[in-house]
């Protein structure tokens, strides 16, 4: 229902886990690498991409802090679990990307504009940009597997699954590391073209590139996230087919309303009004909303709180007469 159904709580956190170490690990080795090359060589796309990789490394240590926090169960303070740990830790991460990797790399790439250096060190800033994009596109790879392997459970696209996920923390290494790629890739281009040809503007041009990718992607997650705290509906087909499984439950004639919202990459609560079959008792009323809500907490393990609230019968000016099947 959330991106994650028909995936175990503990086998999407443990994978949600791997790519996040796979990543960090990654993008320490690379920052390190980085760094001494940028000093080198003196070139400013290197230096945006040294940035990029410490702001990368950081927002791991916040994802693998939303990931723990998330996962920890209900209790008398928080009843409805702590769910959204996830999403604000994922916020501060695309905010961290914002400020360190994007804004910071646009300025650096400025002064360069104004104030071009000399480049030194032409094969060592080649050589670490490789092994980046070697390292990079491998923890891109545990990625996409494990986004693909979601999508696939899901019964969707990966580009719909990534656009409705509720889960930011794979999404977030995903789109990371293909910016570290496309990031690399332009430094890589730019120290080359700035040895053959001797042109300085390629290097600031590449940095200014590189940080307006991180910004656009810092601002992509960050709406996202922001939309999840704030409450956001699950996706429109699965209200669709929340209504059908709520409908088809015996005593249930019609589902007047139905709301449902996220309360974790896994999970969501529903609240429904539901006409139920005329002549029922008021036990009768009692025993059919239980045995619903047992039935579909059970079918659906993405429902952690299912609220069915029965209503009298009326007709309802929001939604058309269901008609019925042909024989």
């Amino acid at each position: 229902m959330t991106g994650d159904a028909g995936s175990g709580p503990e086998t999407a956190r443990d994978a949600s886990f791997t790519s996040v170490l796979a990543a960090l690990a990654a993008n320490t080795a690379i920052a390190i690498a980085k760094g001494i090359a940028a000093a080198l060589t003196g070139s400013a796309a290197l230096f945006a991409e040294t940035l990029h990789t410490v702001a990368d490394a950081g927002n791991e240590i916040f994802l693998f802090m939303a990931i723990s926090r998330s996962e920890r169960p209900p209790d008398e303070s928080h009843p409805l679990g702590y769910g959204p740990e996830r999403w604000y830790w994922a916020l501060l991460a695309a905010i961290g990307m914002f400020v360190v990797g994007g804004a910071v790399s646009i300025w650096e790439g400025i002064n360069a504009l104004f104030h071009p250096r000399a480049l030194e060190a032409f094969w060592v800033g080649v050589s670490i940009l490789v092994i980046a994009i070697v390292l990079d596109g491998t923890s891109r790879a545990i990625a996409v597997h494990e986004l693909r392997g979601r999508a696939a459970r899901a019964g969707m696209p990966l580009r719909q699954f990534i656009a409705e996920s509720s889960d930011p923390t794979v999404t977030t290494v995903y789109l990371e590391d293909t910016i570290d790629v496309l990031g690399a890739t332009l430094a890589l281009t730019a120290l080359i073209l700035h040895k053959v040809t001797g042109i300085e503007i390629f290097d600031p041009i590449a940095t200014i590139v590189i940080g307006g990718l991180l910004t656009y992607v810092a601002i992509r997650l960050t709406g996202r996230n922001r939309a999840l705290l704030t409450n956001q509906s699950v996706a429109p087909r699965h209200l669709d087919a929340l209504r059908e499984a709520i409908e088809g439950q015996p005593g249930i004639v019609a589902v007047r309303s139905l709301e449902a919202v996220s309360l974790g990459p896994r999970s969501a609560m529903v609240a429904a009004e539901v006409q139920l079959r005329e002549g029922l008792t008021g036990d009768d009323v009692a025993t059919t909303l239980q045995v619903a809500r047992d039935t579909l907490c059970t079918t659906t393990p993405a429902i952690a709180r299912l609220y069915l609230t029965p209503v009298t019968v009326g007709a309802d000016p929001s939604r058309p007469p269901r008609t019925p099947p042909s024989p």
